[in-house]
């Protein structure tokens, strides 16, 4: 209940907050404690899209405001709660709320431990959207010396709670809600980053709320998480398999036909996208000075739309997973191969990685909205830095999955992966998230 009166009650909470000092001066008159603040903080202005932003939809923060709009459920309160003093303490570098964060998500743990089954039976998505919440407190928190994320084990619960959703509701009857889609989005994202395959009641995306080009874009996500476990169980009897078995050849031959079927069927899905939603690319004026903290190159892409921009992100990030699998299937090959196919092979799947991340470093500028394009008529655009705008967390949010797979591909030069760390990192700073630093300073991952 105290987090639906902070939000509705006062006008002046009520009101959209786009500027933490706007958030200072509300927490003033109105003498508000400690939680009070990182709860507004967090609702208000980290999880909010800024005004002139199309925000996409299925995100937790469509949960997060069904939520707040709706019945009060003490343990959502206490998971908020726990997230926003997390957020907080990093991100305004805040170390008493640190500490009331850690002791408010103990007693989060406890509540859940005793609550969250027969909350599973009751509201399933006020369950999943306490376990998300989980989750990504333990990833703000990830430290360096951290080596597997304890928030896998939230995934790991989020897909038990789905699995108790899907069996419980008969295939006609189905309904997804913005919070079954979303977590089911987020357990094939982190099948991914676990060279897992995704559990076959989760496959379909259909009874889980995806439909038409989604629908089609979740079946080719599904697959190359196929694609990436099959490839890693090659990768582990390798060595225990004769060089010349044929067995492990035909294997790779049908990994390697799977992974090329892949690639053209992402680049066959792009192209039923609507022309209005393609980039427009752009040379910085070469008078212009591009600090190498936003621009990769002097080539950007500008889009119609945010939205439309991170469709293409999170697109490059996929192809960017089946190129670099299908190399390493080219290396477990190449013992077989004739050497100029193999050759001319590789060297292609090179040239699509390389391809790919500048495509993907070229609309990372537009997203964090670091340049502005103005049309002038007759077909010229002028291009504006933005660079000395503040990054808000919504929109650095839409980048970190994108940037997070372009620094764990060791395929790509190393000025191309060393770019995407440095962004990822400066992006887990205003998200307030230790594993994306983690990601960005250490080989956590190789994808």
């Amino acid at each position: 209940m105290l987090i639906q009166r902070l939000t509705f009650a006062h006008p002046a909470v009520r009101r959209d907050t786009t500027d933490m000092f706007e958030m200072r001066q509300v927490s003033s008159p109105l003498h508000l404690d400690l939680r009070t603040r990182a709860v507004i903080y967090y609702l208000n202005y980290y999880l909010r899209a800024p005004a002139d932003v199309q925000r996409l939809p299925g995100s937790v923060s469509d949960s997060i405001e069904e939520w707040v709009s709706g019945k009060t459920i003490p343990i959502i309160d206490s998971a908020v709660s726990s997230m926003a003093l997390v957020v907080f303490s990093r991100t305004q570098q805040h170390s008493v709320a640190a500490a009331e964060a850690y002791v408010q998500y103990g007693e989060l743990l406890r509540h859940a431990h005793q609550t969250l089954s027969s909350l599973v039976e009751t509201n399933i998505d006020a369950a999943l959207l306490v376990v998300f919440l989980m989750s990504r407190y333990e990833d703000s928190l990830h430290g360096r010396a951290d080596n597997v994320p304890n928030s896998y084990l939230h995934h790991d619960g989020a897909a038990a709670i789905l699995k108790i959703w899907r069996n419980q509701h008969p295939l006609e009857k189905l309904s997804a809600t913005s919070a079954v889609k979303y977590s089911r989005r987020g357990i094939i994202r982190s099948a991914l980053l676990r060279y897992l395959s995704v559990p076959a009641w989760l496959e379909d995306g259909q009874p889980f709320g995806e439909c038409g080009r989604d629908l089609d874009y979740d079946r080719i996500m599904v697959q190359v998480a196929r694609l990436r476990n099959q490839l890693t169980i090659l990768q582990r009897n390798n060595f225990q398999l004769n060089s010349s078995s044929p067995k492990l050849f035909q294997e790779l031959q049908k990994l390697r036909s799977e992974a090329a079927n892949l690639d053209h069927a992402l680049r066959h899905w792009a192209t039923r996208i609507p022309s209005s939603w393609y980039p427009r690319r752009h040379l910085m004026p070469a008078a212009s000075y591009l600090p190498t903290r936003d621009f990769f190159s002097s080539e950007v892409y500008s889009y119609s739309s945010i939205a439309y921009a991170t469709l293409w992100l999170n697109y490059s990030a996929t192809r960017l997973l089946v190129n670099q699998a299908w190399l390493k299937i080219l290396e477990l090959i190449q013992p077989y191969s004739d050497s100029s196919v193999y050759a001319h092979e590789v060297k292609e799947c090179h040239s699509r990685l390389i391809a790919t991340s500048v495509d993907m470093s070229s609309s990372i500028p537009f997203v964090l909205e670091r340049f502005k394009v103005t049309d002038r008529g007759q077909q010229q655009t002028e291009i504006t830095l933005n660079t000395d705008a503040e990054i808000t967390p919504y929109v650095a949010s839409l980048t970190a999955w994108p940037l997070g797979i372009g620094s764990c591909i060791g395929s790509l030069p190393v000025e191309h992966r060393q770019w995407f760390r440095n962004q990822l990192s400066f992006m887990g700073r205003i998200l307030g998230c230790g594993i994306l630093e983690c990601v960005s300073a250490a080989d956590l991952l190789d994808l």
